[in-house]
């Protein structure tokens, strides 16, 4: 076993962060016969694209996948089931009423011969691997098995019960939210869905459409080691490793609970689906990795699923003799469901913002119909899942055409029309490159031709007006060709977002027309921007939002739910580490009346914000639904001792 020596300063990788970092000595490495390249950051260039106009990797690096231990390895976990032969996801196809569907269970095998049985519930298994459900069945159980000629199971893969859109409380709101095509949004940043479910009956009290909560994706997640000096660091959960519902917010029963309890409050719920990427180059479940003569480890997640990726490797992988590539077992994602690897070097070049690698985060090969679909079929799941939209992370790293496409196949999953609450906005942001992404129409623009392109693959008027673009020229540059490009109606628009938050954040420039709140900590300002989204009137949005965070501490920036607390490093090695701690906090108050991040007048770190109970912005936006804004604030569900500020 090798010694491990901690560096005393982290290194960093492609991914913009850092890494749990080890030294090595000469005699040691060579004690294992390791092989160790000088430049391992890209398996000295073997790694990347070849010319500047490929964008696929190579049909032979199929060879690559299959990179799971088997059962009887000393590196096999209960979670990896026998995904190093068996991988597979489900997809729901529902008919137009929304009262039946059909559920296919698409699997892979490593070996194409396989025969492969599946159940679906109770029932006996069988050779399709098709079943058909109507509203009488709420959660399906599904496994698949590969069974040998004489009948024997050889491999077992059980993926997490299918709800239904059928599953969950109807939403009732009155016809002021026009179906949940107008409203406004809570950003839940850092709140665990218990706290959400808590908090729900008295967001529908107050008159909030609905709340959104941030990737609720399986991520990476560990207590071994740190990044930067933090333990689990907010910008995990934005490096997915599957498509999962297991998250550092909650397990997927929580999730589900806390959907079902808000829609019984009659609030909708959002998710913040990643699907630009999976998580960044060499944060993945090998054991080894080097940057230089500087090694880490492995890295777990929130369901412990396997997952791969290509780089800072150094040897070939003892389970298929290749070097490592990128897989996500549990999607399931190959080698080639990715670009092949080129820098994101440009933000004015279109080519290069669809097929670049943001900040070295594995980037989804989007043009492969295969990768469509399967984003499609988590978009589908979400819906099943009760969320009534999304978010799109990264959305203009992935291009106009291939959103069109994925809009389309969702369609398709869901009897051939949007659900008639269904919106999703796209984190779009734009500066110096305005005239590719907006004001001139280009096969890279947003907005005309977006518009197009969506029209081209079949979705309606309305279909298309439901899907916004996150207005990141909001509130400083509005409109940001000088004059609407498409209506007003079709962005989303927002004061201070969680991105703008944290230091050396280039997401926008609101000047003196906006304010972030963790950073100019000035009560009166934050709350004056907050009103003001919801009575300006120079431009007709249906969709705002409004971020509820939470204040740092020690100058770490994690969620204040416990799991970045220095207290729970798992090693000695974390704890050296570990200089930013951020103690547990509870994030649902019923007493608060808001701005809980002030103490006295006094800016108070560590705390939720709870901006959304501010009983001056509830007002303000209550006034723009139409909604009666003089009411006692017992049926708003907030303290008698709530003012208006």
């Amino acid at each position: 076993m090798k010694k491990l020596l901690l560096i005393a300063t982290s290194i960093a990788i492609l991914t913009g962060l850092a890494v749990y970092t080890y030294s090595i000595t000469k005699s040691e490495s060579g004690a294992k016969n390791l092989q160790v390249q000088d430049y391992c950051n890209n398996y000295n260039g073997e790694n990347g694209c070849k010319s500047g106009t490929q964008t696929d990797n190579p049909p032979d690096w199929e060879n690559r996948r299959w990179q799971t231990p088997p059962r009887g390895n000393p590196m096999w976990k209960e979670s990896y089931q026998d995904m190093n032969v068996l991988v597979g996801h489900s997809q729901v196809i529902y008919d137009k009423s929304l009262t039946s569907a059909t559920v296919n269970f698409n699997t892979i095998t490593k070996d194409p011969n396989a025969q492969v049985q599946y159940t679906f519930g109770n029932n006996a298994p069988q050779k399709s691997n098709s079943f058909k459900v109507d509203t009488s069945i709420t959660e399906l159980t599904l496994k698949a098995e590969i069974v040998d000629s004489n009948g024997k199971v050889t491999a077992t893969l059980v993926i997490d019960p299918q709800q239904f859109v059928w599953s969950h409380p109807a939403v009732n709101q009155p016809s002021n939210y026009k179906n949940g095509q107008k409203g406004a949004i809570v950003e839940m940043f850092g709140w665990p869905y218990k706290d959400v479910e808590q908090e729900c009956e008295s967001l529908g009290k107050m008159g909030w459409m609905g709340v959104k909560v941030f990737p609720s994706q399986e991520a990476i997640f560990r207590f071994d080691g740190c990044e930067n000096g933090e333990l689990n660091p907010w910008y995990f959960v934005y490096q997915p490793v599957s498509y999962r519902q297991h998250a550092r917010m909650g397990t997927r029963d929580e999730l589900i609970s806390m959907i079902n309890t808000c829609r019984k409050y009659n609030v909708r719920v959002y998710a913040d689906a990643v699907v630009n990427h999976m998580t960044g180059n060499g944060n993945d479940a090998f054991p080894d990795h080097c940057s230089g003569s500087n090694y880490w480890g492995g890295k777990n997640t929130t369901a412990g699923s396997p997952f791969y990726t290509q780089g800072y490797a150094y040897q070939p992988w003892n389970i298929t003799g290749q070097r490592p590539g990128n897989e996500n077992p549990a999607v399931p994602y190959g080698p080639l469901d990715f670009h092949c690897e080129r820098s994101l070097n440009s933000w004015s070049d279109g080519f290069i913002l669809n097929y670049g690698w943001l900040s070295g985060l594995c980037d989804l090969n989007t043009e492969q119909d295969n990768v469509r679909q399967r984003i499609a079929d988590y978009f589908t799941d979400l819906m099943s899942l009760g969320f009534s939209g999304i978010r799109i992370d990264a959305a203009k790293h992935i291009s106009p055409e291939n959103l069109a496409a994925i809009f389309a196949k969702f369609k398709a999953n869901m009897g051939g029309q949007f659900p008639v609450d269904f919106i999703a906005y796209l984190e779009v942001i734009i500066g110096g490159e305005k005239d590719l992404l907006e004001c001139q129409n280009n096969y890279y623009d947003y907005a005309v031709n977006f518009n197009n392109l969506m029209k081209q693959q079949g979705l309606t008027d309305s279909e298309i007006y439901s899907i916004k673009i996150w207005s990141s020229d909001y509130p400083k540059e509005f409109p940001i060709c000088g004059y609407w490009v498409i209506p007003s109606e079709r962005f989303a628009v927002e004061n201070d977002c969680h991105d703008d938050q944290f230091p050396g954040s280039s997401s926008r420039d609101m000047g003196d027309k906006g304010s972030v709140l963790v950073k100019e900590r000035n009560e009166d300002l934050h709350r004056h921007f907050e009103v003001e989204l919801f009575t300006r009137t120079d431009g007709n949005w249906q969709i705002k939002l409004v971020l509820s965070s939470y204040s740092f501490i020690n100058d770490g920036f994690g969620f204040p739910d416990g799991y970045s607390d220095c207290a729970l490093c798992s090693t000695d090695a974390c704890k050296q580490q570990c200089t930013h701690s951020v103690p547990k906090q509870t994030a649902y108050n019923p007493n608060s009346c808001g701005y809980d991040c002030f103490e006295n007048g006094a800016w108070a770190p560590n705390r939720y914000t709870r901006v959304h109970r501010d009983l001056s912005i509830v007002k303000a936006m209550r006034q723009w639904m139409g909604l009666n804004a003089n009411v006692p604030n017992s049926d708003l569900g907030l303290p008698q001792n709530c003012q208006a500020k």
